[in-house]
């Protein structure tokens, strides 16, 4: 049996005893790659090929995935990390992964829903999800906030703070956003990594989400402050938060 096809049988055999509830919270895998990113997104109908890595992040990495032809951002939540013992992997559970990959989809799905503009969100199976590639037509990934050169920096630091007002609105705090975390695709602005954000909209145990959003707030607002001011660029942050403060503690 080929490599591939020998990656593509264990993927399935792991899925399938996960589903049954057959392994422990932390099970040993192996190092995830590309072909069995590709064969676990072709068995979830979220693409029908992955051709490289995006990025990489601590939980999750995002791949270039096609659907019938079309660009597609693949994002797959780890079920491993790297333990002491050099060559030793240790596995998160499906389940936790899985959450991880529900609420970020959940919350980029209501932003979108909202008018902030974020890719938009496509499908979610398991510890992955896609959404819409923001790219050229060579599928080179938009750039960072903080690769990006423009005459008007003041111009560019309001449609940003527009974005955290745009979240604060939907009743979502992005809780860690910054230069990293917005791309520029023809010339629009759009927020991405949303693993730690907070949602404000359920009535549950608002008032302690409420609590614990705010520094989340003001890290976000803290964070912009510090890039623009590279560029003599003033954000108030103090002023801001005022400002966005109640539409974060309205019920509306």
């Amino acid at each position: 049996m080929a490599e591939r096809e020998l990656s593509s049988t264990r993927s399935f055999w792991k899925r399938k005893q996960l589903r049954e509830g057959r392994r422990s919270r932390y099970v040993e895998v192996r190092e995830t790659d590309l072909y069995t990113v590709r064969a676990d997104a072709m068995e979830g109908g979220l693409a029908d090929s992955v051709a490289r890595v995006l990025g990489t992040g601590k939980e999750a990495d995002v791949y270039l995935a096609l659907w019938k032809g079309s660009p597609l951002a693949l994002k797959v939540y780890r079920l491993h990390r790297t333990a002491q013992r050099k060559g030793s992997m240790i596995g998160y559970a499906q389940d936790r992964m899985g959450a991880l990959a529900a609420k970020e989809f959940t919350t980029l799905q209501k932003a979108y829903r909202s008018g902030v503009p974020v890719p938009t969100p496509a499908k979610r199976v398991d510890n992955m999800f896609t959404m819409k590639f923001l790219g050229d037509d060579s599928f080179e990934k938009a750039p960072q906030l903080k690769d990006v050169e423009v005459e008007d920096m003041c111009e560019l630091a309001r449609q940003t703070l527009g974005i955290v007002e745009k979240l604060a609105r939907a009743s979502i705090v992005h809780g860690d956003l910054s230069e990293y975390n917005i791309v520029v695709d023809n010339d629009r602005l759009f927020a991405i990594d949303f693993l730690q954000s907070i949602d404000l909209s359920s009535r549950v145990d608002r008032h302690r989400q409420v609590e614990l959003a705010k520094p989340l707030l003001v890290r976000d607002l803290e964070n912009l402050s510090h890039f623009f001011a590279k560029h003599d660029v003033r954000i108030d942050v103090a002023e801001e938060y005022m400002r966005l403060l109640p539409l974060l503690e309205s019920e509306g």
